[in-house]
């Protein structure tokens, strides 16, 4: 559904004369503005909208650096796969779907889950962003709602992409925000999993830690060498801290090795993420998601 179709039925589910903004609609900047004043007009006329609860991005990190935990992120590729629906670079399968909803259920205090923080305002979301939450979401809610405890407390999945994501240009806030991501890793021994043969970064958040290690493992249907990754794994002491960038993998991965007595991240597109803004390039979301 294209934004134009979906404020289209929003004004007509709220009464709102649509002819009047014809003209107007037809300019996205007008559109937007439409959209935002919607939510005032709306939360005149509903009580209560139910939101799953997410911590946000700053406080997510927080979380991270100040108790040690574990966090599994779960996006759009992930709910699919819980469905039986492939994604680009993994295969679904029973056995995946069955392990993607044990730790999206779990509630181990030790293991923070990630959903994205984008149920309710998109205000902190570059256009780009929210043009496709707004434009996904209205297929798509109710069966994500399905899956989730809406009494549960999650954190954000998307803290780990912020600078290509996020509505904040101030390059100032930004550089705050990673020098505090980089207080997780400060001085830790760290074990990396990550796709073999997969892109390095001439700027690297992660060049503050004591010592590195790689595991690597394929680059697309990684989950169909689970055992093999958890494995290898294994072998490392405990007191490491383990950073994996593994794609649907790396939700289930982080969580078993969490509950192994390890600390381990889910990262996604943080080294990116972090290249990109330091290189100063041309915020292009569609391309970055893509490559």
């Amino acid at each position: 559904m294209g934004l134009r179709l979906f404020a289209k039925n929003i004004v007509r589910l709220f009464g709102i004369d649509l002819k009047v903004h014809k003209k107007s609609i037809r300019r996205h900047d007008a559109l937007e503005g439409m959209l935002d004043n919607l939510k005032y007009e709306i939360a005149d006329q509903i009580g209560n909208i139910v939101l799953p609860h997410v911590i946000k991005a700053q406080e997510t990190i927080r979380a991270l650096y100040s108790s040690r935990k574990s966090i599994a992120r779960f996006g759009d590729g992930e709910f699919n796969l819980i469905e039986g629906r492939d994604i680009g670079f993994q295969k679904a399968s029973p056995k995946i779907a069955e392990r993607l909803s044990e730790v999206l259920s779990s509630d181990d205090e030790n293991i923070l889950i990630g959903i994205p923080d984008v149920f309710g305002s998109l205000d902190g979301y570059c256009p780009h962003v929210r043009n496709y939450w707004r434009e996904f979401l209205p297929n798509n809610r109710k069966r994500i709602y399905n899956l989730l405890d809406l009494n549960k407390t999650y954190y954000d999945a998307c803290f780990t992409g912020y600078a290509i994501q996020a509505a904040e240009n101030d390059e100032a806030a930004l550089n705050r925000y990673y020098a505090e991501m980089r207080k997780i890793w400060q001085n830790r021994d760290v074990v990396f999993i990550k796709g073999r043969d997969t892109e390095t970064y001439a700027n690297d958040i992660y060049d503050n830690i004591k010592s590195a290690k790689y595991i690597y493992a394929p680059k697309e249907h990684a989950f169909e060498h689970y055992d093999e990754i958890l494995n290898e794994a294994l072998k490392e002491d405990k007191s490491s801290l383990f950073i994996i960038i593994l794609g649907p993998t790396a939700t289930v991965l982080a969580y078993d090795l969490a509950k192994k007595g390890y600390q381990a991240l889910d990262m996604g597109h943080l080294g990116k993420d972090y290249d990109w803004f330091m290189r100063k390039e041309e915020k292009a979301v569609g391309k970055f998601f893509a490559s």
